[in-house]
């Protein structure tokens, strides 16, 4: 044999040639019907071919927290009345402290600029943690980033979905089931918080043109009476007024799975994406550590090698930008993106299972 020596280019054009294949021999989805109530296999196959072939997301994660650099929602103290622990900062501190978040530089275009040049095909926007605060201009609530009582007064969800819409990116409203800073919650008036929670997902539904999905968090768990029903209504209403979004899986039936901060098991039955932040933490923190552009490139080969989507979120700072550190590694990505896309966007998992 001929010693030869081979240069990262034909590596990685090595790689493409013997990915394709493999690719095209990959695992079908089974027989799960997903989220929609009467759905086929076909149609929710149809539904979910985007998501499927768009493999790569950006999560945000965002909020008053990020004055502290502490984690959102967890770090909050006092009484959560569903177990849930507590955290470090009592509420009377924590529940004030949109009333100090002006992120004057925050520009949505930018962001959505950013995920695009780091080869993201779709955002996750968090509208309400489980801390209760709301970034998005609801009616139901006060406590939110449009508040009298807000130095910043914008509607970031509806600047944000202006310019995905703009620019043809399709965006996911995270929303979490669970509200530690609502009175009801959890208490013999739960059925009160049930009819705003439902009343808040119907303004996220009407009041932002055409949403892609939603990504649900904390499980509705208050499975008591008729509150057994709510994840079905949940889903039926999104699908009346959203025909064609995707459901996530916590609290519901949902499209697709969601493990998080690991790489999902290899798995071709179902559709699943694995979210993971940057750093450490899920809101911004001063001096966190970001993980490198290699670590994240492998992140990114092996979920989709083993059939899945992975939502990599970053966390704006207290001013309204994407931390600079954050940018460059997601720049780094999308270089390689740019040059190697065709081994990730609209790939299937198998048949060798992805590794070293």
């Amino acid at each position: 044999m001929t010693n030869m020596k081979i240069t990262n280019d034909t590596f990685y054009k090595l790689l493409i040639f013997l990915t394709l294949p493999v690719v095209l021999a990959g695992g079908v989805l089974g027989s799960d019907p997903g989220s929609k109530s009467g759905e086929t296999k076909e149609a929710y196959q149809a539904r979910m071919e985007w998501w499927r072939e768009a493999r790569f997301g950006m999560f945000i994660h965002w909020g008053p927290v990020s004055l502290t650099g502490d984690n959102i929602s967890w770090s909050r103290g006092g009484e959560r009345r569903d177990g849930r622990g507590t955290g470090n900062i009592p509420p009377e501190i924590y529940d004030q402290l949109y009333q100090h978040f002006n992120p004057s530089l925050f520009d949505a275009k930018e962001f959505v600029r950013i995920a695009k040049s780091a080869g993201m095909k779709y955002m996750v926007f968090v509208t309400k943690h489980h801390d209760g605060f709301n970034m998005f201009d609801t009616k139901l609530s006060d406590y939110k980033i449009t508040s009298p009582l807000s130095p910043f007064g914008r509607d970031t969800a509806k600047e944000l979905a202006d310019a995905c819409h703009e620019a043809g990116m399709p965006l996911i409203w995270y929303f979490s089931l669970g509200d530690w800073h609502h009175p009801d919650y959890y208490t013999t008036n739960h059925a009160r918080f049930t009819e705003y929670l439902l009343g808040e997902i119907r303004e996220l539904c009407t009041n932002y043109g055409k949403i892609d999905g939603f990504w649900f968090d904390l499980a509705y768990s208050k499975l008591g009476g008729n509150d057994r029903k709510v994840p079905k209504q949940v889903q039926d209403m999104i699908h009346q007024l959203q025909p064609g979004a995707v459901i996530n899986n916590r609290g519901m039936q949902g499209d697709y799975e969601t493990p998080e901060g690991i790489i999902g098991a290899f798995r071709t039955d179902r559709s699943w994406e694995t979210c993971m932040t940057l750093g450490h933490e899920w809101a911004w923190k001063p001096k966190d550590d970001i993980k490198s552009f290699r670590e994240c490139l492998e992140i990114l080969v092996n979920t989709a090698g083993g059939d899945g989507n992975l939502l990599l979120n970053v966390g704006p700072m207290p001013d309204g930008r994407i931390e600079p550190r954050q940018v460059e590694v997601l720049k780094q990505i999308g270089d390689w993106m740019a040059n190697y896309g065709q081994t990730i966007y609209g790939t299937r998992g198998g048949p060798f299972m992805p590794g070293d």
